[in-house]
């Protein structure tokens, strides 16, 4: 993925909707190895296509100082300082390849002439963005919450809340309540593909839901619930849901997004 995937959210969750991957402009059927220098530092991959894993190295002026192999691919690595204290610390993007999954960022450092992990984001089906969103001088990662993919319909029809983290003290923080812009642009954007089943018809009680009109508005009610859980208005997820879902499993519709999803 692009560390600079998108240039709002619409065209971010656009982006996960189309499954479309932009790792660079080499893209992501080209596999090429990676030679990145840092100061005294160069980070190196080497892609086995057989076995499907890259060896990552890490060198300070050639004497080797980290190795390891990941099982996944990684199409880019940068430097940057993400929590504004002065020092860069490196990002490192894996992708496991498939239609579906799976991304992940890490991030590490250089102390005591050692190359070290620190901590990481599993995106799982999600893409990110990296931005100062509220331009205090540190980065934050928009992607999405993908936990919903496959739960109440088919993937082209599950969606996802907004999900943002940012770095401190050397780890990943989920700071999506701080945004609610972000959030409300994203509510926004759910509500409107919502008024598109004012009139679904619901399935007999007892009946399968998934891929179904209503699995496909459940699917668009638990993202816009877990958006209202990060504004702290939860209970208007709710209200929405009792108002706008009729079918014979609301209760245990509600029930699986309390107890299964946390959302209460």
């Amino acid at each position: 993925m692009n560390f600079s995937i998108c240039l709002n959210i619409t065209k971010l969750f656009l982006v996960l909707l189309t499954a479309v991957l932009l790792f660079s402009a080499k893209g992501f059927t080209q596999v090429e190895d990676l030679n990145v220098k840092f100061g005294k530092y160069n980070f190196q991959t080497k892609f086995d296509a057989e076995e499907y894993i890259t060896t990552l190295k890490v060198l300070r002026e050639g004497k080797k100082i980290y190795e390891e192999k990941y099982y996944d691919l990684i199409p880019e690595i940068k430097a940057e300082d993400l929590d504004g204290d002065g020092k860069k610390e490196i990002l490192i993007a894996m992708y496991s390849g498939g239609a579906h999954c799976c991304t992940n960022l890490f991030a590490g450092k250089i102390s005591k002439g050692k190359f070290i992990l620190t901590d990481s984001i599993y995106w799982g089906n999600s893409f990110f963005r990296m931005e100062d969103l509220n331009a205090d001088g540190k980065q934050e990662f928009t992607g999405v919450n993908d936990v919903y993919a496959y739960i109440f319909t088919n993937y082209a029809q599950s969606k996802f809340p907004v999900l943002i983290y940012a770095y401190e003290n050397d780890r990943f923080i989920k700071v999506t309540e701080k945004f609610p812009d972000v959030i409300n642009e994203r509510l926004t954007d759910l509500k409107k593909e919502l008024e598109e089943y004012k009139n679904i018809l619901c399935e007999e009680a007892g009946a399968e839901t998934f891929n179904t009109d209503a699995g496909a508005v459940k699917a668009i009610l638990a993202a816009i619930t877990e958006e209202y859980m990060s504004l702290g208005k939860i209970e208007e997820g709710y209200k929405l849901i009792d108002e706008f879902y009729k079918c014979p499993d609301l209760e245990i519709f509600k029930d699986n997004l309390r107890n299964d999803f946390l959302l209460k």
